[in-house]
């Protein structure tokens, strides 16, 4: 008897649920406004539409007339992602249910917050130009036209660039055996490299 009132309360209040999402689609449908819902569907499920390990350097930002704006990471992605907009905008489309009013993607390099630990002043490791960075450096300088202002400006970004990848290296950062870029994460190619390597299977 237990049993039955039970099954009868299961059976009453799936019926009511199913009821409200009915009344509620029909409500968005009549204003027009479910293909306005899909559009920040992102926003709720972008691990699974990107994958976890690009998802650590891209989060959508906002939807507005059909564009998507998402946050990536570095320059690095961004241009790879521009090659990849159709990819991504399938893959959307596809976990939407199809009809997705997300018809473009705007890319836009900023930091982003990730639930990893962040490295303090403090932790970063202690790193330094060996002679073969130096010798690097210099090739690149002598090589570029112009006054010795200019060169002196690409001298210090080379620099920096070389102390933050050998940073990174001493922080356990891998690097990609496709492209080469440094990630962290499991697998040996980057993200980027993956998702195309994916593609192409």
């Amino acid at each position: 008897m237990c049993l039955l009132i039970f099954l009868r309360k299961e059976l009453s209040f799936r019926s009511m649920r199913e009821s409200i999402k009915v009344l509620v689609d029909a409500f968005l449908e009549e204003r027009g406004l479910i293909k306005k819902v899909k559009g920040y569907y992102p926003f709720i499920k972008w691990k699974e539409i990107v994958g976890e390990g690009l998802s650590m350097y891209t989060t959508p930002l906002k939807y507005e007339d059909g564009t998507l704006f998402i946050g990536v990471s570095s320059y690095l992605f961004k241009r790879e992602l521009e090659y990849m907009k159709g990819d991504i905008l399938k893959a959307i489309n596809e976990k939407i249910g199809g009809d997705s009013p997300i018809v473009r993607l705007e890319f836009k390099i900023m930091p982003l917050k990730r639930n990893v630990r962040e490295v303090h002043k403090e932790d970063e490791p202690d790193v330094r130009l060996d002679t073969t960075d130096i010798e690097w450096i210099e090739k690149l300088v002598m090589a570029l036209e112009g006054d010795e202002g200019l060169r002196k400006a690409y001298r210090n970004v080379l620099t920096q660039f070389k102390l933050r990848e050998k940073k990174m290296v001493a922080l356990h950062y891998k690097r990609c055996e496709k492209c080469g870029a440094l990630f962290k994460g499991s697998g040996k190619l980057c993200p980027v490299c993956e998702i195309e390597d994916r593609k192409r299977k």
